[in-house]
């Protein structure tokens, strides 16, 4: 009897970083900042889902939380 080999593929582990004019930032930090922002912004609101925006040459990181909480903060 033959035995059957399976193989199982990982998934690959990414991390991405911003780099611009000197500034550098993870993607991970960014996320950390914006949902910080959010529980202050909107305090007693469950944060369910995040989109961040982040725009380097205005050192800022825009974020929409819930799809209707938007806000800021600085990279």
């Amino acid at each position: 009897m033959a035995t059957e080999k399976k193989t199982t593929k990982n998934a690959v582990k990414s991390t991405s970083v911003i780099q611009y004019q000197g500034l550098e930032i993870s993607e991970a930090e960014c996320t950390k900042k914006a949902t910080a922002q959010f529980r202050v912004d909107y305090k007693g609101v469950e944060l369910e889902k995040l989109k961040i925006y982040i725009k380097p040459e205005e050192h800022k990181i825009y974020y929409v939380g819930n799809k209707d909480c938007a806000g800021s903060v600085d990279l």
